[in-house]
């Protein structure tokens, strides 16, 4: 559908959560808080603190992402514009 596409993550993700990305679904949107999250953990410090992968997306992958969000929501006509 032209409202799903596949992000690409790299470097790969650990065991456990092998994938060569993740699927960008523009009509399913939902609100969820921060708060109620788990980031994927990649182990601990000397210290014993924990420590956790963060991504961040390229300009390139949330304009596709909000594209198919658009799409999703029947307003791709406003896709020109990103």
């Amino acid at each position: 559908m032209s409202y799903h596409c596949q992000i690409d993550i790299r470097p790969p993700l650990p065991a456990g959560w092998e994938s060569d990305g993740v699927w960008v679904k523009g009509d399913m949107i939902y609100a969820v808080g921060f708060h109620r999250l788990n980031l994927i953990r990649t182990g601990k410090t000397r210290e014993g603190k924990r420590t956790y992968r963060y991504e961040v997306l390229s300009t390139d992958q949330m304009k596709l992402i909000k594209s198919c969000v658009l799409k999703g929501l029947g307003m791709s006509l406003l896709t020109k514009h990103l």
